[in-house]
C-alpha cells in the first residue's frame, strides 16, 4: 500500500498517553490504526442508520408482516444448525 506522509497536531498529554500504550508500534502504525477504527465506526453508524430508516418507513402491514418472519428464524435456525 502506497502510503502518504502527513503532518498533524496533537495534545502532548494525548500523545505521551499513546507513547506509553503503544507496544512498539510506531506512531504512524497508531495513527493509521485509529483511522481505519474511525473510518469503520463510521460506516457502521451510517448503516445503522439506513436501517432504523427503513425500519420506521415500514407501514404497519410492513412491520407486522416482518414481525412473523422474525418469528420463525429461531425455529428455522435451529433446524439448520441442529
Amino acid at each position: 500500500m502506497a502510503k502518504a506522509k502527513v503532518s498533524v497536531t496533537v495534545d502532548r498529554a494525548l500523545l505521551r498517553r499513546c507513547d506509553q500504550i503503544a507496544r512498539g508500534a510506531t506512531r504512524s502504525e497508531v495513527f493509521e490504526q485509529a483511522l481505519e477504527k474511525w473510518l469503520r465506526d463510521l460506516r457502521r453508524r451510517s448503516l445503522e442508520e439506513d436501517i432504523e430508516r427503513y425500519y420506521c418507513s415500514l407501514s404497519t402491514a410492513e412491520r407486522a408482516e416482518d414481525s412473523e418472519w422474525a418469528s420463525l428464524a429461531p425455529r428455522v435456525l435451529g433446524e439448520t444448525w441442529a
